[in-house]
C-alpha cells in the first residue's frame, strides 16, 4: 500500500470522507527524503485530527496503530522485536478524550 493510500485510510478511519478530503487538501506536503515511511506527514495529519476531532481520539490512535502495523513485514508481525514494539508505542499519539 502506498503512502497516499495509507494516509487516506488513516484520515478516513478517524473522521470520514469529508474530514479526510479537507485535511489532506490543507496539509499534504512533500516528504523529506529521509522519511520514506511518511511518519512526519502522519504526525502532522494526526495533530490536525486530534485538534479538530477531540472526541475521536481513540479512533485516531487506532488508525495510527493500524498504520504502524501495515509497515511491518511478515517476520516482524509474527515475532516483533522489543525495538519494534517500542517504536510502535512511541508512534502512538499521547493524550485522550476529555
Amino acid at each position: 500500500m502506498g503512502l497516499a493510500d495509507r494516509m487516506i485510510r488513516l484520515l478516513w478511519a478517524s473522521g470520514g470522507e469529508d474530514v479526510a478530503e479537507r485535511v489532506l487538501r490543507a496539509h499534504w506536503r512533500l516528504l523529506p527524503s529521509d522519511d520514506a515511511a511518511g511518519r512526519a506527514l502522519r504526525d502532522r495529519l494526526v495533530e490536525v485530527l486530534v485538534r479538530e476531532l477531540p472526541g475521536r481520539f481513540e479512533k485516531i490512535r487506532q488508525a495510527v496503530l493500524d498504520d504502524e502495523l501495515s509497515l511491518l513485514d511478515e517476520t516482524e508481525r509474527a515475532a516483533p522485536s522489543r525495538s519494534t514494539v517500542l517504536a510502535i508505542i512511541r508512534a502512538l499519539p499521547v493524550g485522550g478524550t476529555s
